[in-house]
């Protein structure tokens, strides 16, 4: 589950927004492209295993499932994007997840009840019942999509679409070829395709009072929820009417077919804009009505829609017959129609987009027209001429509500969006194709070009923004600083900014680096890491990406003037490392709120540390204090205190009165309790070094070597504070952030890495600690030459693995069959666990 980050009072500066919608847009395409070819994998599959009849029953149902989606994936989840693109603060995201829950498992109700009314006009209880329930579970994931576009997670998103087409196709030639269920099987992958995104829901920020009640009667999400439900539910109306129309109206079967494969090809550009408007859609939320971002959108839209639609408008009939049977004859004459639908309708989806962006919901009207428009033209074709009137009328119909929407979406917004739009090209090509229609060779040859043309295209210049918008930001350099002084703690829990990849028991920042060499060990591999002096200050106009400003000010030491919305950026990723403090001083000036929040939480941290251990030494009971430094700069949200074997109850008994609530993890309630006072940060009192009830190191060994640290409390020996920092990513986080490499840097002296091998060997994870610290050298190097890296590093599944199956293999040997037993069960799980968190941060 992810946690909601600390929200940042700025807005994106224009440059940012479109370089994200951008590229938010490319993947959301790409993932579309890919989703669009296994859909029309798996309908041409199905007419091969499936009889005509069934194939309808199958088209017809798949349509009520797409129209249930577009509303689904449009309404829950935009609102909620919506909410957190705007939202200054935890309360209103907080807010906002809570409502996306409530409205998608409704709506699934809802939704899922209208389509079984409308599926028993043409199918039996089984499929009738298998529509329903993946309407349902299409509505329930829609929280997890809502949650990753509002943070602007697009490939994250985008893999997880791909993902769920993929099991869909899988699970229905499964259903359909083993277990024979026919078009209820097809249907129902539907629903299992979209179960693996139950496992990326979004964790949600307590509330005070009754936050779902709170969550439930703000009428403001129920205006955007209701007006975009209206304007999606309309284009996905629009999208499926003509589909339902031509299953229900009394037609030639193999004739209703063909048009139904047809509309299923010619709906890519309905996909391609649907993947433009995710990725636009919170930035547009953020911007005015009209902007040139707007125009950005519309010029992808069409420069990857537009050859696609004129591909399908002049494919040759012998292509067509090569590919689907000879009972779909009839779509070589229906292409070129449903081609112009397809079209039109992903432009209407487009612009009703630009205006729910803008809290423009009174388009609605407009679009009722153009559907009573869309629907009068589709009836007058069918009686004019079957099934390929339905075609022509569908054409037209949806041609006049386009341009009723485009003529209304100009005088409220302007003619901004049109600019620079590419129609020049379109029209060669268009041509070009007709032309070569009766020469199939030729035309296979000059579409593959064209196709290969427009993905260059798209990926080059990609709906380029307007210049006006792209003026750097004008900030006034504050004065150079020196570098940041001293280190900074760290917190141990999960405060809000958290990355979701972490546990609640973080390490805290160590102190600057050594200067001297250290060569560390791998089996069979010598490094040594020299760290660089990069104690300067640049000066330099120029902003620079979030990780450059960050990595410069922090690690190498390198402050410059930067603008205030660039800091911001920085010092969301700086909490996610554990080092804002650092930055912050760097900055004392323009970040001088963080400042004083991190001074007094380390005030805080002070009191709390020596209230408790002043107790605990007053009853006769040592600790050690881990993976903290009190000489560090960060929020911390709680402590970590070992105590004696043995001492773990006495230890609680005499903090009565100092906490007020007292509480444990249920994988680690034998081994570690959180005490939380009135105010500050919190206790955790653990038996041993140990994660998830499996100790990596001796407890006794660890009081013999610690030593004093001038209060209370002891401090681990140098090798075995090592030992703990590479144990935590290890066996917790599988990933080390900036606050840990500056400790482990601290600590790579060659004795100390010497000793801390030996005592690895000892407790039986010498390889996983090694590979361990080759990442954290390598990471180091990296980030002294200023090369990008993902912050925090994540280290390989396999040392994970490897460190889980050696450490196990070892408490086994040394007949300790319980904790061996358990670290073995947990090991995998736990992997997967992490990683998928940090697949979804």
């Amino acid at each position: 589950m992810t946690a909601f980050r600390t929200a940042t009072a700025h807005r994106p500066a224009p440059r940012t927004d479109v370089v994200k919608a951008v590229h938010g847009a490319r993947w959301f395409t790409a993932a579309a492209l890919m989703v669009g070819a296994v859909n029309y994998g798996y309908a041409l599959l199905l007419t091969r295993l499936l009889d005509v009849g069934s194939y309808a029953r199958f088209a017809a149902g798949q349509g009520l499932l797409l129209s249930a989606a577009t509303v689904a994936t449009v309404t829950v989840p935009w609102v909620l994007a919506q909410a957190l693109a705007r939202s200054r603060s935890d309360a209103e995201r907080g807010d906002a997840g809570r409502f996306a829950i409530i409205t998608s498992i409704g709506g699934g109700l809802v939704v899922g009840s209208v389509v079984a009314a409308v599926a028993t006009q043409f199918a039996g209880p089984a499929t009738t019942l298998a529509l329903a329930l993946s309407t349902l579970l299409i509505y329930v994931t829609t929280v997890t999509a809502g949650w990753l576009q509002g943070q602007e997670r697009m490939r994250s998103l985008s893999l997880l679409h791909v993902g769920e087409v993929v099991l869909k196709m899988a699970a229905g030639v499964f259903l359909v070829v083993a277990l024979g269920l026919s078009d209820t099987g097809a249907l129902a992958a539907f629903g299992i395709g979209a179960l693996p995104l139950l496992l990326w829901w979004p964790s949600l920020p307590r509330g005070s009072g009754r936050p779902w009640r709170s969550a439930s009667a703000n009428r403001d999400l129920w205006r955007r929820a209701a007006g975009i439900a209206c304007l999606q539910g309309l284009v996905a109306l629009m999208a499926a009417i003509d589909v339902v129309l031509v299953t229900v109206l009394p037609a030639d079967r193999p004739a209703a077919a063909s048009y139904q494969a047809s509309v299923t090809l010619s709906r890519v550009p309905l996909f391609v804009a649907g993947a433009v408007s995710m990725a636009f859609f919170p930035a547009l939320s953020r911007r005015s009505a009209g902007s040139a971002l707007s125009a950005s959108a519309l010029r992808m839209y069409v420069i990857g829609s537009v050859p696609l639609a004129v591909m399908l408008a002049t494919v040759p009939g012998p292509v067509l017959t090569t590919v689907f049977p000879s009972d779909y004859s009839m779509m070589r004459s229906l292409l070129i129609f449903t081609a112009v639908t397809g079209f039109a309708i992903g432009s209407i989806n487009l612009i009703v987009t630009f205006s729910q962006a803008a809290d423009d919901y009174a388009c609605a009207r407009w679009q009722v027209v153009g559907l009573v428009v869309f629907t009068a033209a589709i009836l007058t074709g069918w009686r004019i001429d079957g099934v390929r009137g339905i075609a022509i009328g569908g054409a037209l119909g949806s041609v006049g509500a386009l341009g009723l929407l485009l003529l209304r979406l100009i005088r409220r917004q302007g003619t901004g969006f049109l600019r620079r739009m590419p129609l020049l090209e379109p029209l060669l090509l268009a041509g070009v194709l007709a032309l070569l229609h009766p020469f199939p060779v030729v035309w296979l040859i000059a579409a593959t070009v064209i196709g290969v043309r427009a993905v260059e295209r798209f990926l080059r210049r990609p709906g380029a923004p307007d210049p006006a918008e792209d003026l750097p930001e004008v900030t006034t350099p504050p004065p150079p600083t020196d570098p940041p002084p001293g280190p900074a703690p760290r917190d141990d829990g999960a405060p809000p900014g958290r990355p979701p990849g972490h546990a609640t028991d973080e390490p805290a920042v160590r102190a600057p680096a050594t200067t001297a060499a250290t060569t560390t060990e791998e089996p069979g591999t010598a490094m040594t890491y020299q760290p660089a002096d990069h104690s300067t200050v640049r000066a330099s106009g120029v902003e620079e990406l979030p990780s450059r400003l960050l990595v410069d000010s922090v690690w190498r030491g390198e402050v410059r003037p930067a603008g205030d919305a660039a800091l911001r950026r920085a010092l969301s990723l700086a909490r996610d490392n554990q080092v804002e403090g650092r930055l912050a001083r760097a900055y004392p000036r323009q970040l001088a709120d963080v400042v004083r929040e991190v001074d007094t939480a380390n005030e805080l941290f002070r009191r709390n540390l020596g209230e408790v251990t002043d107790r605990l030494h007053d009853t006769g009971i040592p600790t050690v204090l881990i993976k903290a430094d009190l000489a560090g700069d960060y929020v911390y949200g709680n402590f970590d205190l070992v105590v004696p074997d043995g001492c773990w109850e006495a230890a609680c008994d005499a903090l009565e009165g100092w906490y007020v609530q007292r509480s444990t993890y249920w994988l680690e309630r034998s081994t570690k309790v959180l005490l939380e006072p009135p105010r500050g940060p919190a206790a955790h009192l653990h038996t041993a070094v140990s994660w998830f009830g499996v100790p990596v190191m001796s407890t006794a060994r660890l009081f013999g070597r610690a030593s004093p640290d001038g209060g209370a409390w002891m401090v681990p020996h140098p090798a075995d504070e090592l030992r703990i920092w590479l144990a935590h990513g290890l066996f917790q986080n599988l990933t080390l952030d900036l606050s840990e490499l500056f400790a482990v840097r601290d600590l790579l002296v060659p004795d100390i890495v010497a000793e801390a091998r030996r005592e690895a060997a000892r407790e039986g994870w010498l390889a996983g600690g090694a590979r361990a610290l080759a990442v954290a050298v390598d990471a180091m190097r990296s980030l002294d030459r200023g090369t990008p890296i993902r912050l925090p590093v994540p280290l390989p599944v396999a040392a994970s693995l490897r460190v889980g199956a050696e450490h196990a293999f070892h408490l086994l040997r040394h007949g300790r069959t319980s904790v061996a037993t358990r670290e073995a069960a947990l090991r995998v799980p736990l992997v997967v666990a992490k990683k998928r968190r940090m697949l979804v941060s």
